[in-house]
């Protein structure tokens, strides 16, 4: 487990349900969700869905391997839907991408987290060199103001997604270091989504503890989206 994500809502949950994290493991009821289909033959999750993949994993684990196949060609049949993945394996890409992969599969939407400057650094660079569709880059949790303006100068990334960090033993999100990425995000016409602020807030000298359902709403009410200009 990296520093950045010891706390992150993916291990929270785990350790709620009794799960071992060490642990990879076939989903035996959602793993074919996207390609199921009903009684009428009409397929259960309908067209246009955004589908988030491995939200309790990483999808490019290594142990995962056995049944990456199966998931590139649920993917590609499920053209009508969006794949959304995030991922910190940015290494793994050239491994582990179809033979077909071409330019990337239109319909999926990969983020790589970089939840501090070394992060980004290491993984964005590969991250810019893979051919996809559609980048998304995600700091979270916000550890400090990363320098993302070398990345977002290529022209290549489509959105960047930050987020304070929530649950038993988080740290503080200082304000400061998000507006720093926003304003980034804007000097290079990238969109900017501010997630949710995390349970501890540092905005304007003051220590803010957020309800952990308030956590999305504030962010919301700060008004620090911002959609690219075409």
């Amino acid at each position: 487990m990296s520093e950045g994500c010891r706390n992150c809502y993916v291990y929270f949950f785990d350790r709620r349900y009794g799960r071992n994290t060490s642990i990879v493991t076939r989903s035996k009821t959602g793993f074919s969700l996207p390609v199921a289909k009903n009684r009428a033959g009409i397929y259960k999750i309908p067209p246009g869905t955004t589908i988030t993949t491995c939200i309790n994993s990483d999808f490019f684990i290594e142990d995962a391997d056995l049944w990456r196949q199966e998931t590139w060609a649920m993917m590609k049949e499920r053209s009508d839907c969006v794949f959304f993945i995030i991922t910190k394996r940015a290494a793994r890409f050239t491994q582990t991408l179809p033979g077909d992969w071409g330019e990337g599969y239109e319909n999926l939407q990969i983020n790589v987290t970089a939840e501090n400057q070394q992060a980004a650094d290491q993984r964005l660079p590969i991250f810019l060199e893979t051919p996809m569709r559609y980048r998304g880059i995600i700091v979270s949790p916000v550890l400090e103001a990363v320098n993302l303006r070398r990345f977002l100068a290529t022209g290549k990334v489509d959105k960047v997604t930050v987020s304070g960090e929530s649950y038993a033993g988080a740290r503080v999100t200082r304000f400061d270091d998000i507006l720093a990425i926003r304003r980034q995000c804007v000097d290079y016409n990238v969109s900017f989504f501010f997630h949710q602020t995390g349970r501890f807030l540092l905005k304007d000298g003051q220590l803010l503890r957020i309800p952990r359902a308030s956590e999305r709403t504030l962010a919301a009410q700060f008004g620090l989206d911002f959609v690219a200009k075409l």
